[in-house]
């Protein structure tokens, strides 16, 4: 059974709930040749990229239809969107370095089906309060 695309929900969610920021973007026609060799490089045949957080080639995701690719200086990691279970601020991680401001977190802790954990490492701001939403929509799908 196809699942629909539901592409446009997300980017709806994001702008929404959050928004962009200096890292994070909705990847637009305007703005995909800023990002061309890494989306070329990660995305499989008929993937498309939706959102971009990218600080430098050791620290960047990409949100697509299909797949969340994350990478930072440790390791290299993909989920299927289909296999986020859950989404949780990472408030251990965040208290442990004295941030306890919300507004000024920047990491979120992924749980997929198979009770596996991805720290998500991202912008603080507007644009972690929107993908936080996007995520938390994906996992109740």
């Amino acid at each position: 059974m196809m699942n629909k695309d539901k592409s446009s929900i997300i980017t709806s969610i994001f702008k929404r709930k959050g928004g962009e920021g200096k890292y994070t973007k909705i990847l637009k026609d305007h703005n995909y040749e800023q990002y061309s060799e890494l989306l070329l490089s990660y995305l499989e045949r008929n993937e498309k990229g939706l959102i971009i957080y990218y600080l430098n080639s050791s620290n960047w995701f990409i949100l697509t239809n299909q797949r969340l690719l994350i990478n930072n200086e440790k390791s290299f990691n993909v989920i299927k969107n289909s296999n986020i279970k859950k989404v949780n601020l990472a408030m251990e991680e965040e208290f442990r370095d004295g941030i306890r401001d919300k507004k000024d977190f920047t990491r979120l802790l992924l749980t997929d089906h198979e009770d596996k954990n991805q720290l998500l490492k991202m912008e603080k701001g507007q644009s972690y309060e929107g993908f936080y939403q996007v995520l938390h929509f994906l996992s109740t799908q």
